[in-house]
């Protein structure tokens, strides 16, 4: 391979990885601090993106219901609000941001969703 073509493909590779990691970080901006009642698009850390919907947010902690299913690529809000069959499941702040969090939308949280938000914090589960 020429030096001229070698300075071309690690040109090109330079600006590849610029541009992937400028997408991931704008993504990140777009969220934001949790906001309760807020549905967002989470990375799975396994290769897809789940849905979440934020009931309660206190004390370093995210408690959410998180819905079973599993996307390829980042669900849209018309897809995201399809999602059924909520878990929930209460992390760290720190955890939480990992995920990389795209807000989708704000919603109410209803009484149903707080009773189970109680009742995990009487039961002293688990934040992961």
């Amino acid at each position: 391979m020429k030096p001229v073509q070698l300075l071309a493909a690690l040109l090109i590779c330079a600006l590849l990885s610029v541009s992937c990691s400028r997408k991931d970080s704008r993504a990140k901006e777009q969220s934001g601090p949790p906001q309760t009642g807020g549905l967002y698009s989470l990375n799975d850390g396994e290769g897809g993106f789940r849905v979440g919907k934020i009931v309660a947010a206190e004390n370093d902690v995210v408690f959410l219901h998180l819905f079973s299913e599993r996307w390829a690529s980042r669900p849209t809000l018309e897809t995201a609000r399809l999602a059924s069959v909520p878990a929930p499941l209460a992390y760290t702040t720190e955890s939480f941001a990992g995920m990389q969090p795209l807000h989708l939308e704000s919603a109410a949280v209803s009484p149903e969703e707080l009773e189970a938000y109680e009742t995990w914090k009487k039961s002293n589960q688990d934040v992961f």
